[in-house]
């Protein structure tokens, strides 16, 4: 799956499809239902749950599961693993990916990518050696397929202080999946110090004037993505200032990107107008849809993230005199020879 989660530049490729195997059926007759046995139940109940939100719930349900089959359930590890990354609980995490990686079975390899994952993002540099031997350990388990094993070692190994295997795992990951985000792989390979920080997220855009937006064509500037919407009070309030940042700041070393979510086209291109908004505006009019905000996992705004030369996120929700005096700082240190 493509995303993944991105935390600490590590991609968090784990999540699985779980499917109960189907019953073979005559075609010539109706479909007979069979009653579940305790174990199936329990882990269709666990599921549901889940999906319910109510986690603790799942979590000893799917324990209750694999206790019913005599602690061999990958499934319900997998589950239990991927529940409490989702929750930061990244040692307890570990301990449900190890429990599943210690079974043979066809999701063994993923089940070692994602007990990496989990030791990985306890940020202990103790157990950077260890993420890094259950990374490869994946690879070899999947004959080289998990492909996303790759770029997991390649961070794992450069913060354990192997910089060298680090970049070549990178450049491994580079050459196995051409749609990888060369830009920020590529500026990591060239400082492996910049294996810690949070890069923007790629995208490829049209402005409303037709220009092409992108954080690889951006590279080099000092980014703001500007989240707002002509109906949003406190972005109308907010409006002002982002006009005087543009004035004083805008230039060949800084942009804004206005990332606008109406959903009414007249509305926006009304605002803009009267507002003498020049600088570049995405909109596609699905308004808390919109493509960039899911991309951010922007739920409130007005939100604005700064994002620096190399690409990298360096403040987000920034307002006012704040956001003003941050860009002049960052502006000061690109134009450094």
């Amino acid at each position: 799956m493509k995303k993944t989660i991105q935390i600490c530049g590590l991609l968090l490729a784990v999540c699985l499809l779980i499917q109960s195997p189907a019953v073979a059926q005559d075609p010539a007759k109706k479909p007979i239902q069979e009653p579940q046995d305790e174990f199936q139940q329990v882990f269709t109940q666990a599921r549901g749950l889940l999906r319910r939100g109510q986690i603790d719930e799942a979590i000893k349900e799917f324990r209750h599961a694999a206790k019913l089959h005599n602690d061999q359930c990958v499934e319900c590890f997998s589950f239990i693993g991927q529940t409490y990354l989702r929750l930061a609980k990244y040692k307890e995490a570990a301990t449900a990916f190890h429990q599943a990686a210690e079974l043979k079975s066809d999701l063994q390899a993923e089940m070692y990518n994602g007990l990496g994952v989990a030791l990985y993002l306890q940020n202990d540099k103790k157990l950077f050696d260890e993420a890094s031997a259950a990374f490869k350990r994946a690879i070899e388990l999947s004959d080289g397929k998990a492909v996303k094993a790759y770029y997991n070692l390649g961070f794992a190994l450069i913060k354990a202080g192997h910089e060298a295997e680090g970049v070549a795992a990178l450049k491994t990951y580079l050459e196995k999946d051409p749609e990888a985000n060369a830009a920020e792989i590529k500026a990591i390979i060239a400082n492996p110090k910049m294996a810690g920080e949070k890069f923007a997220l790629a995208f490829k855009v049209k402005s409303t004037k037709g220009d092409e937006l992108s954080m690889e064509k951006l590279k080099g500037k000092v980014v703001l993505l500007d989240f707002w919407a002509s109906w949003c009070g406190p972005c109308r309030a907010e409006m002002p200032e982002v006009i005087r940042i543009w004035k004083k700041y805008g230039g060949n070393s800084f942009v804004i990107i206005g990332i606008n979510l109406d959903d009414d086209r007249q509305d926006f291109e009304s605002y803009v107008k009267q507002q003498g908004v020049v600088w570049p505006q995405y909109y596609d009019g699905l308004g808390w849809g919109n493509k960039i905000a899911r991309l951010y996992n922007v739920h409130a705004i007005p939100q604005t993230i700064l994002i620096d030369q190399e690409g990298v996120i360096r403040a987000t929700g920034l307002r006012g005199g704040a956001l003003y005096d941050k860009i002049g700082d960052m502006l000061k240190r690109v134009q450094k020879p």
